[in-house]
């Protein structure tokens, strides 16, 4: 069975799901993304393949780079080119404004999502509901955000480089940013280039990906992939009792952690160390 992490780079114009039901068709696996992009949005999409999508969450949760094109001058309702202009003002700011307002984005903030976006409320997904014309109002939730750079300008249009931290919404950034120069800003592009380690130039395009006849040669074992969580492996006797669902006994009480676990040299799922004991968390399905 075909199983690990393969790097798509997202075309304009497509839903995540939409990239994810398109591999699913073409090759006839199964599969899901780890980590939502907008239509709007290009570049990189984590698919996860086969047994890779029981690991989901510890995709999900790693730090993001991005690059976007904003404008500035006008407040639109999705807080993208896709949005109906709400406002516009004049663009009475230089580029170094930009940049000193940029230095007041970069820590932690509490940042309210995009009245269309993905975030569930009641429920429903927050775009639903706004595109019935029912107020949404997300609730505030508290992002970080590592670097924020201006490397273009050409006014009313500008580049800005943001690294941040998982859920942050570079729509909001950007809206919050046009608020703090009162004159407005909006998406105009947004491309994903960085998610955890995995680079964009690691990536294939959507394109050329359904032009091949397989997936050989493009997919990361999962276990590679999962790097970042430190390695555990195990006698033959302790994890024929992981894989029986059992717990194993610590000689010490340990902080919570995940860890990768491997049998000999076969990697057998994640386990969760937690105070005296060693659980199974995530098993591969061809373990007995």
């Amino acid at each position: 069975m075909l199983s690990g992490l393969l790097l798509v780079d997202k075309p304009k114009g497509m839903t995540s799901m939409q990239v994810v039901e398109g591999i699913k068709s073409r090759f006839r696996v199964k599969a899901g993304h780890a980590g939502t992009l907008d239509p709007i949005a290009t570049g990189l999409l984590l698919v996860l393949v086969g047994e890779a999508t029981k690991f989901s969450q510890f995709f999900i949760g790693l730090d993001k780079a991005y690059i976007t094109l904003a404008r500035l001058g006008e407040i639109r309702d999705t807080y993208d080119a896709e949005g109906k202009i709400l406002e516009t003002r004049p663009v009475g700011v230089s580029c170094q404004d930009i940049r000193n307002a940029l230095e007041n984005f970069v820590g932690k903030l509490l940042q309210t999502p995009p009245p269309f976006s993905a975030k569930r409320i009641e429920g429903k997904r927050a775009y639903e509901l706004a595109r019935k014309g029912v107020e949404v109002q997300p609730k505030p939730v508290e992002v970080e955000v590592y670097r924020a750079e201006l490397r273009r300008c050409e006014l009313p249009f500008v580049e800005l480089y943001f690294e941040v931290s998982s859920g942050t919404y570079i729509r909001s950034l950007v809206h919050e940013l046009g608020l703090s120069l009162s004159c407005g800003a909006y998406v105009a592009e947004l491309r994903r280039l960085r998610v955890g380690r995995f680079s964009l130039d690691m990536a294939v395009s959507y394109e050329r990906l359904m032009k091949l006849e397989d997936l050989t040669g493009l997919l990361m074992p999962v276990d590679v992939a999962l790097d970042f969580i430190p390695a555990l492996h195990l006698s033959l006797s302790m994890a024929k009792r992981i894989k029986h669902g059992m717990f194993i006994q610590l000689r010490q009480e340990v902080e919570k952690t995940f860890v990768r676990l491997y049998e000999g040299e076969s990697f057998i799922g994640v386990g969760l160390m937690e105070g005296r004991f060693l659980k199974p968390y995530r098993l591969i399905q061809h373990v007995s």
